[in-house]
């Protein structure tokens, strides 16, 4: 066999592997391209209790975070979803929790249950509040609101929708939201709710 016969064969067969390496990488890529939307599926849905599909599901600890103080003799310290801040005194403090909800925009329904401890309170908290923000009416409607705290939800003056409690003491407070889809538009997400603490009843996002 000449020299040239034989590096055309080796050719030949070095393409012939390049081909079947080709054809097992394209079917490796597709796997993890599956593997990789299926673990986001589950990712997305490991804390839904319920058919994550139908009304009635309940998507747990869209928020969580705690308060360690507010000023005056306590630091003002937070983690998770609460913001440090400065009100001159840990006592008398007011939860803000904007929810990402408009009612000069949205037809939306939601349902929320905030559950945690006030240590420096002495009290547990485990509020549920429940409301429609209709956009027809520029307004918030069918609310209720329930609790340990004095749970409340109001309109903002840029007409955002915003769940409040009030804290005695805001000394190490910890706080969890799980949120219930109801009725008209989908859960409220993780990530979807921003904080304020303030000594004022309302405040504007």
């Amino acid at each position: 066999m000449s020299l040239e016969s034989t590096i055309a064969g080796l050719v030949t067969a070095a393409n012939n592997l390049t081909n079947v390496v080709s054809g097992k990488m394209a079917g490796i890529n597709a796997a993890l391209a599956d593997a990789l939307v299926k673990f986001d599926e589950w990712r997305s849905l490991k804390d839904t209790v319920g058919d994550p599909y139908s009304d009635g599901t309940l998507t747990m600890s869209i928020f969580q975070g705690q308060v360690w103080g507010t000023g005056g003799p306590i630091e003002p310290q937070a983690s998770g979803g609460f913001v440090p801040t400065n009100l001159g005194k840990t006592t008398d403090v007011y939860f803000h929790f904007k929810l990402p909800l408009n009612v000069n925009r949205d037809d939306r329904m939601f349902w929320l249950n905030l559950r945690g401890y006030s240590y420096g309170s002495s009290k547990v908290v485990d509020e549920t509040v429940a409301g429609y923000a209709y956009s027809a009416q520029r307004a918030l409607i069918s609310t209720n609101a329930v609790g340990n705290m004095t749970p409340s939800v109001y309109v903002d003056d840029n007409g955002n929708v915003v769940v409040r409690i009030f804290c005695p003491n805001a000394y190490i407070t910890a706080i969890r939201i799980d949120s219930m889809k109801v009725g008209i538009g989908p859960s409220i997400k993780q990530g979807e709710i921003v904080t304020k603490l303030s000594l004022a009843e309302k405040v504007v996002f």
